[in-house]
């Protein structure tokens, strides 16, 4: 029994259940992709494929899409690859009904770590680990023309296809719920801090509320100590002792403290 040779293509690596990447296949290659059951290749680059690929692509029905010919290059300077191609490839690779699907193009350029690492922007994934993975592939030819170009893709370029595969759904799904939980949960804090506030304010108000009442009431007593001392003693005597003209002119507020005088002694008479 012979064991047939088989040959994995180079920078071969699956992106999401499904999806698969690759640079260009070679001949040796092609044994391989009857273990993935393929349904699409995507090939990016504007390099025709070798004629030994195309004639097995018809022969197994796994239907190609040149998707390079015609929009690979960008119109402004600094871009490495057009923004139409990549918003094709993204919306054809999150097609499920091309699913299982390979992505490839030439080594060189690069163009399948940029779709990848922009459909990984749609993932929301963070920029470090989308960088991360286009390294891993690229290694040593890593282009930072490539890496802005996916720093700065616009998202809202992707027109997404009726039938979305389920691991993006899910993703998805999963980021509406922490979204919801965020906001949730930032309700709370602002509401706990509402609440904290409320209480700090209440207990300054009834801080100073007993201090003002505290200093009437500080006020209060030191009047009524002032009216105490101001207020004239009335010392009472025996009848015997009181001066006649005073049991006269006797106050029931305060006794009379002037001299007596000798119209005082007419109007009473002889003292």
């Amino acid at each position: 029994m012979t064991l047939a040779y088989i040959s994995v293509p180079d920078a071969y690596g699956v992106v999401e259940s499904g999806v698969f990447r690759s640079k260009v296949l070679d001949v040796h290659n092609l044994p391989f992709l009857l273990h993935l059951q393929l349904k699409t290749i995507l090939y990016l680059s504007n390099q025709s494929p070798p004629k030994a690929v195309t004639d097995f692509l018809d022969t197994n029905k796994i239907k190609l899409i040149h998707l390079g010919v015609g929009v690979w290059k960008s119109e402004t300077s600094w871009k490495p690859i057009s923004e139409d191609l990549i918003k094709d490839a993204l919306e054809i690779v999150l097609d499920v009904t091309n699913h299982p699907i390979l992505v490839m193009c030439s080594g060189d350029i690069h163009t399948t770590g940029t779709v990848v690492g922009c459909l990984r922007r749609l993932q929301q994934w963070s920029l470090t680990p989308i960088l991360e993975e286009y390294r891993r592939y690229a290694k040593s030819k890593a282009q930072y023309a490539n890496e802005q170009f996916m720093e700065l893709f616009d998202e809202d370029l992707v027109t997404l296809p009726e039938h979305l595969p389920e691991w993006f759904i899910d993703q998805r799904r999963m980021m509406v719920f922490d979204d919801l939980g965020r906001s949730v949960k930032l309700e709370e804090e602002e509401a706990e801090f509402a609440e904290q506030m409320r209480r700090e304010q209440a207990s300054e108000l009834g801080a100073q509320l007993q201090g003002v009442m505290f200093t009437q009431g500080e006020t209060t007593n030191e009047a009524q100590a002032i009216a105490e001392t101001e207020k004239p003693k009335v010392v009472l005597t025996t009848s015997a002792d009181t001066p006649g003209y005073r049991k006269y002119y006797y106050s029931s507020s305060s006794p009379l403290t002037t001299e007596p005088r000798a119209y005082k002694r007419k109007i009473i008479g002889k003292v």
